[in-house]
């Protein structure tokens, strides 16, 4: 959390910093707690909020320029289906795949870090941020999310490709029902 606020502070760049309060251990051990200089040094730049956030509501606003994402499933398609570039720090499991399919075959997302170890060095982070948000290559990022977007709606529409393989699914699994002897 220090690396990450420092990296806030050094980038320059406006940010909303959703953070859970910490744990008692965490507390303890100074892990995941938002240094006490934070909030005053970057008041009027950024905001941070405690707790829950409206994650989809503050995706969709047209001032969000990019969003720091674990890559779990949920946020990787909150912040498609907003057409919101991504900064990547996968730290388990599908999010290392998540990652690269956003960097790698999509570009739609900057790799940030990777690994729920792994701290990463404020200067580089805050170069990434500023990069994600004001960088050379923002609108070409920007319109590839703004495709994937278009994309991902048109699927999830009646008729569009994922309305359909849930439907046939739902058909399967009423004709397997139908041939189990009770």
């Amino acid at each position: 959390m220090e690396e990450l606020a420092i990296a806030l502070d050094k980038s320059g760049v406006k940010f909303i910093l959703s953070a859970k309060r910490a744990t008692k251990g965490h507390a303890s051990n100074d892990y995941g707690v938002i240094p006490s200089w934070f909030e005053e040094k970057v008041a009027g730049r950024g905001l941070i909020v405690r707790d829950w956030a409206p994650q989809v509501l503050i995706l969709k606003h047209q001032a969000i320029g990019a969003f720091l994402t674990h890559c779990g499933w949920n946020s990787t398609l909150e912040s498609l289906i907003a057409g919101v570039p991504m900064l990547t720090w996968p730290m388990g499991a599908d999010q290392f795949a998540n990652a690269n399919l956003l960097v790698d075959e999509h570009e739609v997302a900057i790799r940030a870090c990777e690994g729920a170890q792994t701290v990463p060095n404020s200067d580089e982070l805050a170069n990434l941020l500023a990069e994600a948000v004001q960088g050379n290559n923002v609108e070409e990022r920007r319109l590839r999310a703004s495709e994937l977007r278009k994309v991902a709606i048109n699927g999830i529409k009646e008729g569009g490709n994922s309305f359909k393989d849930l439907a046939a699914f739902v058909k399967k699994l009423r004709e397997e029902a139908t041939k189990i002897e009770v």
